[in-house]
Order: C-alpha cells, then sequence, then structure tokens
C-alpha cells in the first residue's frame, strides 16, 4: 500500500505543488464587483398572463477573481422567476439571487435590483375579433367614399380576461382619405387597444377602400314587378315602377331598364 502511495511521487508532488499555485493565485487575486443589466423572465402557467407593467430588465451585482470577471460574459445571463403557482389576481413578487441564471463558478450574486415588484395576474383569453378599419378625414369635394373591404375580417388576439372579455372589434392604424379620387389598395395593421392584449398573428392586413367621383342618381322608368315564387297567372298591381338608383356615374350610366 506505501509502495504504491510512493510510486512516481516526483510527479505527484509537482501536481500538489502546481494546484497550490493556482490556488494561491485565484484566492490572492483582488476581487472586483461589477454591475450587469440581465433580462427578467417571468414564467407563468399557460392559462395565467401578467395584466400589470413589469420590469423588462434587472441590475445585478456580481463579485469575483479580477482575471475571472475580465472574461465574465454577461449575454447568457438572465433571471428566472418561477410563478406557475402565482394565483389570480394581486401580489408581490420576491427576486432571490439564486434566480440568477448562467453564473461562472467563482462568481459571487451580492444583490439584485429590484429584488421585488408587484404583479397582477389574470386568466389568458384568447378571442376572434372583428376588423374595423379607421378612416382620417373624407375624400376631395367631388368625390365620396363608397365602402371598404379588409382581408381577414378578423384577428386573433390574446390577453388578460379582464381586457378582453367585452372587446368585440379590433381597429387599425388609420388610412387618411383627404387626397384620395379614386379606389385604392393599402397595407395595414390592427391596433389593439388593451395595455397588454397581442396579436397571435401580427401579419399586415390588406384593404381595399372604394373612393369614386360623387355619386348621380338616375330614375329607370317602367320597371316590371315580378313576384318571386309566384305561380303562372299570378298578377301584381301595379305591374311596374320608376325606380330610382344612385352611384358612380361611370356605373349608373351603364345600368339599361332590361
Amino acid at each position: 500500500m506505501l509502495d504504491r502511495a510512493l510510486s512516481n511521487w516526483p510527479l505527484k508532488l509537482l501536481a500538489l505543488a502546481l494546484a497550490f499555485a493556482i490556488w494561491v493565485s485565484v484566492t490572492g487575486e483582488n476581487q472586483v464587483v461589477q454591475d450587469v443589466s440581465v433580462p427578467l423572465d417571468l414564467r407563468l402557467s399557460d392559462d395565467r398572463v401578467a395584466a400589470s407593467a413589469t420590469p423588462t430588465t434587472v441590475t445585478a451585482r456580481l463579485r469575483g477573481g479580477e482575471s475571472l470577471m475580465r472574461r465574465l460574459d454577461p449575454v447568457p445571463l438572465a433571471v428566472r422567476v418561477d410563478l406557475s403557482g402565482a394565483p389570480l389576481g394581486n401580489q408581490e413578487v420576491q427576486i432571490a439571487t439564486t434566480d440568477l441564471v448562467n453564473v461562472p463558478r467563482g462568481v459571487d450574486v451580492e444583490f439584485i435590483d429590484p429584488d421585488r415588484f408587484p404583479l397582477t395576474v389574470d386568466r389568458r383569453l384568447r378571442r376572434d375579433l372583428e376588423i374595423e378599419v379607421t378612416f382620417l378625414s373624407s375624400p376631395p369635394e367631388g368625390y365620396h367614399f363608397y365602402g371598404v373591404e379588409v382581408l381577414p375580417r378578423s384577428v386573433v388576439v390574446e390577453g388578460p380576461e379582464s381586457e378582453l372579455e367585452e372587446t368585440a372589434v379590433i381597429r387599425t392604424n388609420p388610412i387618411r382619405l383627404d387626397q384620395r379620387t379614386e379606389p385604392f389598395r393599402e397595407r395595414v395593421s390592427a391596433v389593439p387597444e388593451g395595455t397588454y392584449v397581442r396579436l397571435v398573428d401580427p401579419r399586415p392586413l390588406e384593404v381595399r377602400v372604394e373612393v369614386d367621383v360623387a355619386p348621380v342618381e338616375r330614375t329607370l322608368e317602367g320597371i316590371p314587378v315580378e313576384v318571386a315564387g309566384a305561380s303562372d297567372g299570378a298578377g301584381v298591381s301595379p305591374d311596374r315602377l320608376d325606380v330610382t338608383i344612385s352611384g358612380p356615374p361611370a356605373l349608373v350610366e351603364r345600368i339599361r331598364p332590361e
């Protein structure tokens, strides 16, 4: 047993001396303090959502040897707070130094600021809302707005139940009409009104707006009256009527009484 322990004793002594030297160099090194800004990652359960403002970053004060702190990469650092069991309503969230992840060995976390913040937790709700296009002003004099078509006609949004339960429509960013004299297409975005409501699919919407010259009226005389589904020989009185139509001049003039 003793022979085995003493075998290659010069190499073992050298390894021990090197380990001692490294330990002395590390422990005897100047300690450096550094403040870093790190992202805050709140982890709620799938059926919960934050319904109040929360910090997106916090400041962590780190301490370690000078050489180690010089090589420190703050990018992987993050504060992760597990709130999967958080109840509904108002509460205060505590942040512990142990919530800072990816800290290199040999670096100590002295404190995190802020170390607490208020949070309101609500049920997560998802709804399909109809699009309502928003317009600014009116077409120039002599022109008229006839209608709008938007595709898709609705979008899916997600957010706190308290903000979405009474919401039926979602509006777009505004479209100006004061310089428009003919039909046009435009791409717009839906704009959620709730502070914590988001679009599930934020792609732009395609809008077709019908603007044309101001409408004119035209009366078509002697238009025959027919009763839909009536049997042969059924009559109606009067059997002809004068019909007044209104619309863009080019369209109205193409309509024939027959």
